[in-house]
């Protein structure tokens, strides 16, 4: 069986990190420091197992199989090693959420404090707050609304025009009608059957607006400076 490109360069790949705190004899050692990468590029799914033996290692470092090869013995002693060293004790977690209890109290009393002065600060200017949304709101719904009303009135203007339009860095895109068939062979189909011709379809032109630069008053000579259409 021919070795995938994957597994030779693994393979020839040497000098894999040992942890010096496996319990592992020198044989073991000596194993997972030459071939260590391929095998976990194996126990990770990085490359996939092309025979048996390869598969056993596979479900022996998932821990679904016992050990036999001093391959999967090397690979479970020093994974079970740098596990269980890397396992703090109970003093160590009880100090740990410590730290992290006081971190949250902290964030928690930060967050009450900013809330607290935020609403006294707001408080001193709700008066003028309330003041302006009642000069604004009746405006600002005007003129959202009359925005909205010219930019239909402007895609039906550009529909009718039957070409995209550029003006004061407004793009005005014209979609032209597709034509579209119910099923892959209609087409084709219709040369010979002309009367299923009722089950074409045409749609509707369509227009996007794209706004370069935000909107802004212009006078006659700016429009007719412009005014320019593709």
């Amino acid at each position: 069986m021919e070795m995938p490109a994957q597994h030779v360069a693994l393979l020839q790949r040497a000098n894999y990190p040992v942890p010096s705190s496996a319990r592992l004899n020198e044989q073991e050692r000596g194993l997972l420091s030459r071939y260590g990468y391929w095998l976990e590029a194996l126990a990770t799914g990085t490359i996939a197992p092309i025979t048996p033996d390869q598969k056993h290692f596979v479900d022996v470092a998932k821990n679904e199989a016992e050990p036999h090869s001093p391959f999967e013995v090397a690979w479970v002693k020093c994974h079970q090693s740098t596990v269980a060293s890397a396992q703090p004790d109970r003093r160590e977690l009880a100090h740990l959420f410590n730290q992290l209890i006081a971190a949250r109290t902290a964030a928690a009393t930060t967050k009450e404090d900013y809330s607290a002065r935020r609403v006294a600060i707001l408080e001193l200017v709700r008066e003028q707050l309330d003041a302006l949304d009642a000069e604004f709101v009746e405006r600002l719904a005007n003129t959202e609304a009359e925005a909205t009303r010219l930019e239909a009135e402007a895609r039906q203007a550009v529909v009718a025009h039957g070409a995209s339009f550029w003006h004061l860095g407004v793009h005005a895109v014209y979609t032209r009608s597709r034509v579209t068939w119910d099923g892959k062979g209609l087409a084709a189909y219709a040369e010979a059957h002309p009367e299923i011709g009722q089950f074409r379809r045409i749609g509707q032109p369509s227009v996007s607006l794209r706004f370069k630069q935000p909107d802004r008053p212009v006078d006659g000579t700016a429009v007719a400076a412009d005014a320019q259409h593709e």
